[in-house]
């Protein structure tokens, strides 16, 4: 399988109200790449529209970049207004107007919310053009003409305070990464090989991490060395699935034992 990954606007771009270190286009630049390193452990070949930070094609060259591949995911945080506005916080996953990808936009829009917990259900939807005859988003409409489904992914809003301050943690988009990862192997059927986490700062997945910072502390589990981030914990990924799972049905709640 092949993705394209689209990194919205450039350098310096899209400055947030509530956060002024906050960039949509450097943030976005930032959770390509871990979304490409994250598709990759799936083997999906992935190729990106922004190799660098300060670059900026436009939208047809985006769109057209897609071609060749299974599907184009444009990546960017969106906005209301000109000033911070906290009461708007929702994932937005837009998916073009013959209904190619809303499946998967359902999906992804769904688990992108839980990740990032915002205060709002998600949307997904569709913008036509003012003809209503074709796609209002450019680069849903080149990668439709390349001959593949584009969507827009919208992670929540950066003129909303909390969203811009999560994004701009890196530990956040590398869980956010692995997380929208997972989603689309799930979707298309694909599998990889077990990870492994040698260390706990190796696990920032935030369904794996609660449970074995519980588990540390309660002296459930004992590292085989180090302290701190540095344990050493040497588990795979079902070895977490399966203890997250126990503790998500209360196993390790002393109350209930």
């Amino acid at each position: 399988m092949k993705i394209c990954l689209d990194a919205g606007h450039g350098k310096f771009q899209n400055r947030s109200p509530a956060l002024p270190e906050y960039y949509e286009g450097n943030r976005m630049f930032l959770l390509q790449n871990f979304l490409k390193q994250a598709l990759e452990h799936y083997g999906i070949e992935v190729v990106c529209t922004r190799g660098q930070v300060e670059e900026d094609p436009s939208l047809y060259s985006r769109g057209m970049a897609a071609k060749g591949c299974d599907l184009f995911l444009s990546l960017h945080s969106n906005a209301v207004g000109s000033t911070a506005n906290d009461t708007v916080d929702r994932v937005c996953v837009i998916h073009p107007v013959d209904g190619r990808g809303k499946a998967l936009s359902q999906t992804l829009a769904e688990v992108i919310t839980d990740v990032m917990g915002t205060s709002q259900q998600p949307k997904v939807y569709v913008r036509w053009n003012s003809s209503h005859n074709a796609d209002y988003y450019g680069v849903i409409r080149y990668s439709g003409q390349a001959g593949v489904t584009g969507l827009i992914l919208e992670h929540s809003f950066h003129t909303h305070s909390r969203s811009a301050h999560w994004l701009m943690d890196d530990n956040n988009l590398r869980a956010l990464a692995g997380a929208e990862a997972a989603c689309i192997a799930e979707y298309y059927g694909l599998e990889a090989p077990e990870m492994r986490y040698e260390l706990l700062k190796d696990v920032t997945s935030p369904f794996y991490r609660p449970t074995l910072e519980k588990l540390l502390t309660q002296d459930i589990l004992r590292g085989k060395g180090g302290t701190g981030e540095d344990t050493v914990i040497d588990l795979g990924e079902d070895a977490l699935r399966i203890l997250a799972l126990l503790d998500r049905a209360g196993l390790f709640d002393p109350k209930k034992n």
